[in-house]
């Protein structure tokens, strides 16, 4: 069985969704290789968060914190990519106080077969949607979901399929196309410190439409295209990288490399233009 790593390298990635453009340029290329077996396999049992020091699950809590801060913008660019005139905004609350995420985890995940099989009458996953919980002050669980293509289902059905409390549609409230992944994935960023160590954090179904993805070395080309867009925010920050050189004048294997992110507003109306006037 080949096990050989297969190792490419980048400078930019470019990451599309139908209403933006977000490039990220490192200044110190990046090395990435394909998983091997034993990479996929773990080299030996993790130890779960209950297990760890109180050092090192601050250190899991801040490295994971992070994770889903990232997850956030990942949200923000599937909501665009799959929004629709269909799409609907779900609160469901539990009416027991009921604090254990493994059991309302798993009702969540019975209500989403009953409401996909009540619709579509087949056990195959049909549902597009995106799923966090929260707590509630009192401590009860509740879940926000974002349902894409979703048909019309009066309330009280909905309310019957759920079973446990009551479910509140909200409004998306969002005037540009643009905003509406943001406004909605501020929903997915509530208690971070006390999702890190639970299991689900975050759901979504396997059937929807993701956002393109490119990683390949600059060129002038497209330099020459960025110049071009409709940039509408750019900043560099600095992420820290692994570098041997860096000891002898740091003391330390990690050294600062700059970033600097462009994030370009499609102009869909010009695009429509351009196609009209051949």
């Amino acid at each position: 069985m080949d096990k050989t790593n297969h190792c490419f390298v980048y400078n930019t990635k470019i990451i599309e969704t139908p209403t933006t453009k977000e490039v990220y340029f490192y200044e110190n290329p990046i090395y990435s290789h394909t998983p091997t077996e034993t990479d996929l396999s773990g080299s030996s049992k993790r130890k779960t968060f209950d297990e760890m020091s109180a050092h090192k699950q601050y250190d899991s809590l801040k490295r994971k914190q992070k994770h889903y801060e990232q997850t956030r913008w990942e949200i923000a660019r599937i909501v665009d990519c799959n929004f629709d005139d269909k799409t609907k905004f779900l609160t469901l609350t539990f009416k027991e106080n009921i604090q254990d995420i493994t059991i309302t985890n798993k009702e969540f995940k019975y209500f989403i077969q009953r409401l996909n099989y009540y619709l579509y009458q087949t056990k195959v996953q049909i549902l597009k949607y995106i799923a966090t919980w929260e707590k509630q002050k009192r401590g009860a669980i509740h879940y926000h979901v974002i349902f894409f293509d979703f048909p019309y289902l009066p309330k009280e059905k909905l309310q019957d399929l759920w079973t446990h409390g009551f479910i509140k549609i909200n409004r998306i409230d969002v005037d540009s196309k643009e905003n509406r992944g943001r406004y909605l994935s501020k929903y997915f960023g509530k208690d971070l410190e006390l999702k890190e160590h639970k299991k689900k954090a975050f759901f979504k179904s396997q059937n929807l439409k993701l956002p393109t993805e490119q990683k390949l070395m600059l060129t002038g080309d497209i330099l020459k295209e960025l110049s071009q867009e409709n940039i509408v925010f750019q900043k560099e920050y600095t992420r820290q990288i692994y570098d041997m050189k860096s000891l002898v004048s740091t003391g330390s294997y990690l050294k600062d490399s700059s970033v600097i992110y462009v994030k370009i507003k499609k102009n869909s109306d010009r695009l429509g233009r351009r196609t009209s006037d051949g």
